[in-house]
């Protein structure tokens, strides 16, 4: 398997002053097409620096990935730093040049002298076009080894870098098959699988995330894929109820396709998500086909009057309460006259818990207008996490009530 290695350049990143999610993104592309990442460091955009980095990196990979420092500024010595560390010319490429200006020139009058600086093409390289930026990306061959340089913005890296993964993917015999699964901790997923597999050529990662859930990666060689495969199908058969989809999903993304495949409509009632689920849901282009509206009825008043909560459900059970969400969800269902409808109701913290109902208590429920499916969790995390997992675990229980599975 060849091996790769990332470095992130900036000193915005070495100074923690924002998060490296180019590495994290990158890591996992490249162990999707075959590849081992062995390392990633970060460096500031000190030249010397750079170019010290790129030759100590280059000594224990097959592919070298660098993000940041393609831009028009002084302080972006990318380009100069890898042209020196692999003895190479810097060349102006008039096209490229031409390209900048055209782009640029849409939307300013004067075009700062300094643009030019991101024509600077490494001798021999292959230019990767930035659909979205003025900076275009490089791809080196240096003695059997690949370096790829990208833009630091992630908007700009992310499609870059898939495009460019086109040309790494042909030359690696390995595939990997990627799973999304909700409610159901990485731990007995990672348990299941182990006593599951017998030892063979397929790698096995996983990786949890608080809002989107755990992600199941298995990666082999083409020769012995049957066996990903025949794992795979394994794994979703035991956690069906959990399995999301295959490759770059949500639970937002599979809930979307599955409401619109049977075309259905939703609408949601909302207290301590603040209207995190209805966000959720129409960050999918298309999600107006699907999702009539919602209301965020954070206090009871609201409830009352425009969810048809009756007072004496709050008086007696609390807004917090089986009770409380079913008539949530009915209202909102009436209020709409959509097919679905989901409402949530819980204790974010960190003040407003009880011993019968501490923080981290949520409920939640389904009704198709015939059928109330309730559910209650238990999630004691910070205010923001807690919010944010308790919108993707509605939108799991809908997905979940679409498919049969409640």
């Amino acid at each position: 398997m060849k091996t790769a290695a990332v470095l992130t350049i900036g000193s915005e990143v070495v100074e923690g002053v924002i998060l490296n999610t180019n590495a994290q993104y990158i890591c996992q592309k490249l162990t999707e097409n075959g590849y081992k990442p062995v390392k990633v460091a970060s460096v500031d955009d000190d030249e010397g620096s750079i170019r010290e980095e790129v030759q100590r990196l280059l000594e224990c990979c097959d592919l070298l990935v660098l993000c940041g420092g393609l831009g028009p500024t002084e302080d972006d010595r990318t380009r100069e730093a890898v042209a020196k560390a692999l003895s190479k010319r810097l060349i102006l490429d008039e096209e490229i040049k031409k390209k900048i200006h055209d782009k640029v020139s849409r939307y300013y009058t004067s075009l700062p002298r300094n643009l030019d600086k991101q024509a600077l093409v490494i001798e021999g390289a292959q230019i990767i076009a930035n659909p979205v930026g003025t900076a275009p990306g490089q791809l080196i061959d240096f003695h059997g080894k690949k370096i790829v340089l990208l833009p630091g913005p992630p908007q700009e890296m992310k499609p870059m870098f898939d495009s460019v993964l086109e040309k790494l993917r042909t030359e690696q015999n390995f595939k990997t098959i990627k799973m999304l699964f909700f409610a159901v901790p990485e731990s007995v997923l990672d348990q299941f699988i182990t006593d599951t597999s017998v030892k063979s050529c397929v790698r096995i990662a996983t990786q949890a995330s608080f809002s989107e859930g755990v992600w199941v990666r298995l990666t082999a060689p083409l020769d012995c894929f049957v066996e990903a495969q025949n794992l795979a199908q394994r794994i979703v058969e035991k956690f069906q109820r959990n399995f999301i989809g295959y490759g770059d999903t949500s639970v937002e993304k599979a809930l979307f396709e599955e409401l619109r495949k049977k075309n259905l409509t939703f609408s949601v009632a909302e207290s301590c998500t603040g209207g995190l689920v209805s966000a959720k849901i129409v960050s999918i282009p298309g999600a107006s086909s699907v999702f009539v509206g919602g209301v965020v009825a954070y206090d009871n008043n609201v409830k009352v009057k425009i969810l048809k909560v009756r007072e004496e459900t709050l008086k007696s059970f609390g807004a917090v309460s089986e009770q409380c969400v079913v008539e949530m969800a009915r209202g909102i269902k009436e209020l709409t006259g959509s097919d679905l409808a989901i409402s949530i109701s819980g204790i974010a913290g960190p003040t407003g818990g009880s011993e019968e109902k501490p923080v981290g208590t949520a409920y939640f429920c389904v009704t198709d207008g015939k059928t109330d499916s309730v559910e209650k969790i238990f999630y004691p995390q910070e205010r923001n996490i807690f919010r944010s997992r308790i919108a993707t675990h509605a939108l799991y229980l809908l997905l979940a009530h679409v498919r049969g599975m409640i």
